[in-house]
C-alpha cells in the first residue's frame, strides 16, 4: 500500500495558526482602542483650544462679545458670537469628563479679546489622564498642561 502525499495543511496546523493569531489580536485590539481614545481626546483638546483662540480674536476683530459656554450635562460646549444668531455646538467625546472652576461655565470674551473671568477647564480621559486648559484673566490667553 502506497501513501499519497497531498499538498496542504493538517487540521492541527491550521488550529495552531488560528490560536496564535487569536492571541496576538487579543493583545493588539485593546491597545489600538486605547490609542484611538487618546487620539480622540487630543483632537478634542485641539478643537477646544482653537475655538478659544478664535473666540478671543473674533471678539477683538469684530469689537463684540463672544461666549464659550460649557454644558457637560448635555455633553457639549457652545460658542456664541453675540452679533450672530448661529451658535457653534461641539460635542464632548463620550467617556470624557469636562469640568471647570469659573462661574456658570461661561467664558466671556469682551471687545478687547480679554476674558471677564479666568479659570481652568479640565478634561479627564476615560483612562484617567487629565489635561488642563488655564485661561488667564485680562489677556484671554491660555495654556495647556497635563494634570
Amino acid at each position: 500500500m502506497t501513501r499519497h502525499h497531498k499538498n496542504g495543511f493538517t487540521l492541527i496546523e491550521v488550529l495552531i495558526v488560528v490560536a496564535i493569531l487569536g492571541g496576538v489580536l487579543g493583545f493588539a485590539i485593546p491597545s489600538a482602542m486605547q490609542i484611538m481614545r487618546h487620539m480622540q481626546g487630543d483632537q478634542f483638546i485641539e478643537t477646544l483650544s482653537a475655538d478659544l483662540y478664535l473666540a478671543a480674536n473674533e471678539a477683538l476683530s469684530y469689537r463684540g462679545i463672544v461666549r464659550v459656554k460649557f454644558e457637560p450635562w448635555n455633553g457639549i460646549y457652545v460658542v456664541h458670537r453675540i452679533w450672530e444668531t448661529y451658535q457653534k455646538k461641539v460635542k464632548i467625546p463620550a467617556g470624557f469628563v469636562v469640568s471647570y472652576n469659573f462661574g456658570d461655565g461661561t467664558l466671556i470674551f469682551n471687545e478687547l479679546g480679554h476674558v471677564l473671568q479666568g479659570g481652568t477647564i479640565t478634561v479627564v480621559y476615560p483612562n484617567g489622564v487629565a489635561k488642563k486648559i488655564t485661561v488667564y484673566m485680562v489677556s484671554g490667553r491660555f495654556a495647556i498642561s497635563t494634570a
